[in-house]
């Protein structure tokens, strides 16, 4: 089973941080460490993985001596050259759906901050799968009349009461409805003229061009997705008793980037987890400023 992880360096801000225009592009310590283990343990468990990246991104990564986790090979040219009409101020995961659009189904798109810790093709159960379902009830998902769009966007068929879906993790089996929906999802992000959303606020244009319109164009195709995790309400997701395959950092990125206890907790454990299992990678993580001290860390938890 194909993967694919997206990094996009010109969004300066996300759902939880900021950092100045201008300024070089940088991850915190447990992002990367995730990152490397949401590559690595998808090669073990699931089968090849890329990454689609830009030359910023590439040359973080390439500084760390991580190119290699991406077995299926590190594209830089593809986010290069995707549009500028679109506002990845407003759309910062603006290039998952690019990349979404170029890869070959049948293929799965995973965020970097989502681990897979075993096989899932046996999980498989429809066309399209995600990761789990959300609930409509979540502030983010705001309706028509909160929304602009590009002039000429297409509206039509969109059942407004479908129930969202996680896009951590999405597997596409065929083409033509993964190049529609990736379609309608880019039109209606290249060229909106919306500015910024107010501050404060939750990202839901960014939502739901991922979230909202893809079980609405499934709807409007006549395509069922399915969830890996049939709770929606988090508890499969949460608890390490009823959910041991997935791992995603999500909302827990803003406690670690404001706790350095949890956050050194969490990388000692991670940097525990590569070295045991893959200690060649982890003696090249062992020589890098941003992550040593957790691999010495490490060195002090006891081996199981």
């Amino acid at each position: 089973m194909k993967a694919i992880h997206v990094l996009s360096t010109r969004p300066t801000t996300n759902y939880y941080v900021s950092r100045a225009d201008g300024s070089p592009y940088r991850q915190e310590d447990f992002e990367v460490l995730t990152t490397i283990l949401s590559a690595l343990e998808w090669r073990r468990h699931n089968g090849v993985i890329r990454l689609y990246t830009d030359a910023a991104g590439r040359d973080f990564y390439d500084r760390l001596e991580l190119l290699d986790l991406w077995d299926g090979g590190v594209d830089t040219e593809l986010l290069e050259s995707a549009s500028r009409a679109i506002n990845c101020g407003v759309f910062w995961s603006f290039g998952k759906i690019v990349a979404l659009r170029q890869e070959e189904a049948p293929c799965c798109v995973m965020d970097i901050d989502l681990v897979v810790w075993a096989g899932i093709q046996q999980l498989v159960t429809a066309e399209v799968m995600s990761l789990h379902e959300e609930s409509l009830g979540f502030a983010a998902y705001v309706g028509r009349d909160r929304l602009v769009a590009p002039p000429g966007f297409d509206w039509s068929g969109l059942d407004w009461s479908v129930t969202p879906c996680s896009a951590a993790l999405l597997l596409f089996a065929e083409n033509t409805f993964k190049n529609a929906y990736a379609d309608r999802a880019l039109s209606f992000m290249e060229g909106n003229p919306v500015r910024s959303e107010p501050e404060g606020a939750l990202p839901t244009y960014p939502i739901f061009a991922e979230q909202r319109l893809l079980p609405m164009c499934a709807k409007a195709y006549g395509v069922r997705i399915g969830s890996f995790l049939r709770d929606f309400t988090g508890v499969e997701l949460w608890s390490g008793r009823k959910n041991t395959t997935f791992t995603h950092l999500w909302n827990a990125k803003t406690l670690l980037h404001n706790n350095p206890d949890k956050r050194r907790e969490l990388c000692a454990r991670y940097a525990h987890r590569v070295g045991q299992d893959y200690p060649d990678v982890a003696e090249a993580l062992a020589r890098s400023r941003l992550l040593r001290e957790h691999f010495r860390a490490a060195d002090e938890l006891p081996h199981v």
